[in-house]
């Protein structure tokens, strides 16, 4: 028997422009790049911004270490080029007038500016614009952060314990979800235009994307006409319900009703419990929590979470470990679905960065990062520069 052929990547052929150095624009073009199309990345004199974010390895800083870097960079092309020139325009103009799509990222003045010149081509490719904002309105011109975009959105108040100040996610979180948005509008657009639908132009706004996600309070608030307090700790009217500590770190329940409260009071060998009237009659369960908290705390802190895990699972109640980022490489189910690959760094040895977010067959492939400005000659010559040329922008200053 031999082996089957293997199918071309699904966006082999396709090219894509991503303009701008950022978090959310590396995000976002990076399921294009894993799926087989030639990403170039245009990146600012002295390198894209995100490769500046820490962690790296050691802690020494390093442009192409970087953990967002090499994460988000995978398979792309590097090309240096000064954007806010003349020359620097001319030769991202060439570039965009081969391109399929094209992700962008920039302050809106020069956003406008590269969108004309998109506009311009002979057929335009479909243009996703990131921005924080929108291009119009008072707040267009404003400079964000993850935390403040994360604030803008309205979710952050939402995030917050009642009578305590509001909570933010782990660091660019809000940007991660803010470039799916826009990876998910790119390719619908690409898909269009591969389909003879004239090009499309999107905006982004990561703040609407945000405020629009399923974690907003919005639509609630909406109903109610008030903000739906979020309270700390364990709920001791519904329970067990939440997060609970055990021997080696937490496990989460969602077994305050029934049937799964009954099954959780055989699971942990107390099924007189499930019976007794000061947790089945609903008026007195809530003035017993330290009761049942006592029964249930010691049998939780003598196991681990995943003994936990297998024990009730075998009743039938719901109940999850809460994994850790050391765990979840190395779990069960990720480790048989090859979930996490390990890469090359350069100058840094073996890391593992996250799989495929979704499956086809013979689709992904995560690449190496890019060097700076690795492929700046290689993408010039193909634009049609020629050596005379290419040494006179590098000499000017507007590549590197």
């Amino acid at each position: 028997m031999t082996d089957a052929p293997r199918l071309p990547r699904p966006l082999i052929g396709r090219r894509i422009v991503e303009v701008g150095g950022t978090v959310p624009a590396a995000a976002a073009a990076k399921l294009f790049s894993d799926y087989g199309a030639d990403v170039v990345k245009v990146e600012p004199l002295g390198g894209a911004s995100m490769r500046r974010l820490p962690p790296f390895p050691g802690d020494v800083p390093s442009l192409e270490s970087g953990a967002f870097h090499v994460a988000l960079d995978t398979g792309k092309r590097s090309l240096v080029l000064d954007v806010e020139t003349a020359s620097g325009r001319e030769a991202l103009d060439r570039l965009c007038a081969q391109a399929d799509l094209v992700l962008l990222h920039v302050a809106p003045a020069l956003a406008v500016d590269i969108r004309a010149g998109v506009r311009a081509t002979a057929a335009p490719p479909a243009l996703v614009v990131l921005t924080e904002h929108g291009l119009d309105g008072p707040a267009a011109d404003y400079a964000e952060n993850d935390m403040s975009l994360f604030a803008w959105s309205g979710r952050m108040r939402q995030h917050a314990i009642a009578g305590e100040e509001p909570l933010r996610y782990a660091p660019q979180v809000a940007q991660m979800q803010w470039a799916a948005t826009a990876s998910a509008a790119g390719a619908a657009a690409l898909w269009a235009r591969a389909n003879g639908e004239p090009a499309r132009e999107i905006e982004v706004s990561a703040v609407e994307a945000l405020a629009g996600n399923v974690d907003t309070w919005f639509v609630a608030w909406q109903f109610q006409g008030a903000e739906t307090p979020r309270a700390s700790g364990q709920s001791k009217l519904a329970y067990p319900a939440g997060c609970y500590r055990c021997a080696d770190g937490y496990v989460v329940f969602a077994a305050a009703g029934q049937p799964f409260f009954n099954r959780l009071c055989e699971g942990i060998g107390h099924p007189e419990l499930a019976t007794d009237p000061r947790f089945a009659d609903p008026a007195q369960k809530p003035l017993h929590f330290d009761d049942f908290f006592a029964v249930l705390d010691p049998w939780l802190r003598t196991r681990t979470k995943h003994d936990i895990f297998i024990t009730l699972q075998g009743f039938g109640v719901m109940v999850s470990p809460v994994l850790d980022a050391s765990e979840v490489a190395g779990d069960a189910q990720a480790v048989a679905r090859h979930s996490f690959v390990d890469r090359e760094v350069p100058g840094a040895g073996k890391t593992t960065i996250a799989g495929p977010p979704f499956r086809m067959t013979d689709a992904w492939e995560a690449g190496p990062p890019p060097r700076v400005g690795e492929h700046t000659d290689e993408v010039l010559r193909a634009l049609g520069y020629s050596t005379t040329q290419r040494l006179a922008l590098f000499r000017a200053g507007v590549t590197g």
